[in-house]
């Protein structure tokens, strides 16, 4: 009996001991991650302000790690090239991408043959950072509140002029949701950039531009534009003088964001690590001083949360283009 009991004892620790083996592997794996470069994937062009932030993240993450920390921008196609290019590249954990949530919520819808699905292809690790869209007016605008402007929309409908820089773009579907969230109806006026929106409501051919906080600053604080709201889901740090557009129109909540990602099928331990050393990097003061004069705002968390962020504005974004009838194209 007693040798039976000590072959049974000896069985269940070899099980015990063959079961912790993977666990112990791969706590192993991420404990040593990264052996080599790490890569991340940019769709933005160098300069650009998530190019920026996504730099000075690195330098903190390269002095953690040991290790060299690349920026490869892949510019173009409204993030689609980017998004490509993680996809094309293997799920080692070696490659991973600082991408705008319009590639993952907007672009699938608008742009004809994306061939990238996220759910099926990426796995969220954490938001990065988030930067509210701001409905700015001229300096020298009749409205003073966005009540005001909402008012005079509303009394003559398709008469009040909103730039935005592109049909389909952030901004325009910014302007929509507050259209559609408010019961006015805007005339809409696509440029081919921020910067051309910009200089046809400075020389009065719109009325209203939508636009992160970052592009339109300057001319805030030289007095030439104001801004009559933020349409962030709270106030930032330094934009607390700007009243939320939420509380004049309700559901009226649109920002830019910025995530990383990787491609599905990277061990999960190494993406644990990232989640934690990127959010640890994010939040160091001097990245949070650098986002902030970006015009943008850290606000990293857990993989789940960031799943629930784009489920959530996948559902927003795609109410808006399907209200606008807007096809991929």
């Amino acid at each position: 009996m007693n040798l039976f009991r000590s072959r049974c004892t000896a069985l269940l620790l070899a099980l015990s001991a063959g079961a912790a083996t993977p666990l112990a592997h791969a706590q192993g794996a991420a404990a040593r991650w990264p052996a080599q470069p790490v890569r991340f994937v940019v769709p933005f062009p160098a300069g650009s302000a998530p190019d920026v932030l996504i730099r000075h993240v690195s330098v903190k993450l390269g002095e953690k790690w040991g290790q060299g920390v690349i920026v490869d921008n892949k510019p173009g196609g409204s993030g689609v090239i980017g998004m490509n290019a993680i996809l094309a590249a293997p799920a080692d954990g070696a490659t991973f991408g600082f991408v705008q949530g319009s590639a993952i919520s907007v672009a699938p819808s608008t742009i004809k043959g994306v061939n990238y699905d996220f759910n099926r292809d990426f796995v969220p690790v954490t938001l990065a950072a988030v930067a509210p869209f701001m409905l700015a007016v001229p300096g020298d605008s009749p409205y003073k509140t966005l009540a005001d402007f909402i008012a005079a929309a509303k009394a003559k409908p398709q008469s009040i002029e909103v730039a935005d820089n592109g049909r389909g773009t952030l901004p325009h579907l910014a302007s929509a949701l507050l259209g559609l969230q408010s019961g006015a109806q805007f005339l809409e006026v696509h440029y081919p950039g921020g910067a051309q929106a910009m200089q046809a409501m400075l020389g009065g051919q719109t009325k209203m531009m939508v636009e992160t906080y970052n592009v339109v600053a300057g001319n805030v604080q030289a007095g030439k534009m104001r801004i009559l709201a933020s349409m962030g889901d709270r106030a930032e740090p330094g934009l607390e003088q700007f009243p939320l557009a939420s509380r004049t129109v309700p559901g009226a909540v649109a920002h830019g964001w910025f995530a990383v990602i990787a491609k599905k099928g990277v061990d999960p331990a190494v993406l644990a690590r990232l989640n934690k050393d990127m959010g640890e990097a994010l939040l160091l003061p001097d990245v949070v001083a650098k986002s902030r004069e970006l015009g943008t705002y850290p606000r990293p968390g857990t993989s789940e949360q960031l799943a629930q962020y784009i489920a959530d504005d996948r559902k927003t974004w795609q109410g808006v283009l399907d209200k606008l009838n807007i096809k991929p194209e």
